[in-house]
């Protein structure tokens, strides 16, 4: 199994995985989007066993491009490690103060967002295709942190493996709707000759950690384009595919 590591510390392991024709699927572990859900498997107690984190320790959601975040609690482990029924509904966004747990999103495009205060202790992992952005999920997450005790000055956050701007064209009805964002998205839309634009999604995002207070040098965005790079990422706008990446964290 492939991984990209995006923090290894004392206090926190977060990455993503990537795509890996030796692997079944690829290395796709997201159960809500195959059939093959014995492949799946396989691939997870293969990063479950190379991570040595048991899928007990794991918390997963069915996201749905909703706003919707759930703070995870002792009880809620294992929840979508192994099934789809158990996983935390309709949520898009998950959040917990607990140590050695592993909280995570999907995705082959959108943007995947990894949070951690080392003062209040709280990690989050938060699911951002262009929905979940005019729904301003980052800004309500960040929003329902803030108010359970997360300091904005130190906390870290990691974007993921994304569609970025040169590869990520909307037409107008998406056009219209990040327009009705409530602050100036003018300079997130490049609009081309043919009245479509390019969308800097995660510079939407970033907007939206730095409006609660997240300084710009404490967000590290990862270069890799998933549409663009085809040996060891997933893209949905690209294959439409049903393969996903899993861009995790894990408070030690």
């Amino acid at each position: 199994m492939k991984l990209l590591t995006l923090c290894d510390d004392t206090q926190l392991f977060a990455a993503c995985t990537l795509r890996d024709p030796s692997d079944p699927l690829e290395g796709s572990t997201a159960l809500h989007t195959t059939h093959d859900q014995t492949a799946v498997m396989q691939n997870r107690q293969a990063l479950s066993h190379h991570l040595g984190i048991p899928l007990t320790d794991w918390c997963l959601s069915a996201q749905t491009h909703s706003a919707h975040a759930y703070h995870v609690r002792h009880a809620d482990r294992g929840r979508g490690a192994c099934s789809m029924d158990d996983a935390i509904a309709d949520c898009d966004a998950l959040y917990t103060e607990e140590r050695r747990l592993l909280i995570g999103v999907f995705t082959a495009d959108c943007v995947p967002l990894l949070c951690h205060d080392p003062h209040s202790g709280i990690i989050a992992a938060i699911h951002s295709g262009w929905p979940g952005t005019v729904k301003q999920i980052t800004y309500h997450t960040l929003r329902t942190l803030l108010a359970q005790g997360l300091q904005p000055g130190s906390t870290r956050v990691w974007i993921g493996p994304c569609i970025h701007t040169a590869s990520f064209q909307i037409r107008q009805d998406v056009i219209d709707q990040i327009r009705a964002l409530p602050f100036d998205t003018a300079p997130y839309l490049h609009v081309q000759a043919d009245g479509s634009a390019l969308c800097d999604n995660v510079g939407l995002n970033v907007h939206m950690l730095q409006e609660q207070g997240i300084p710009r040098d404490n967000i590290h965005i990862c270069a890799l384009d998933t549409c663009a790079e085809r040996t060891r990422c997933f893209s949905y706008r690209r294959d439409h595919t049903t393969q996903r990446h899993l861009t995790f964290l894990y408070r030690k």
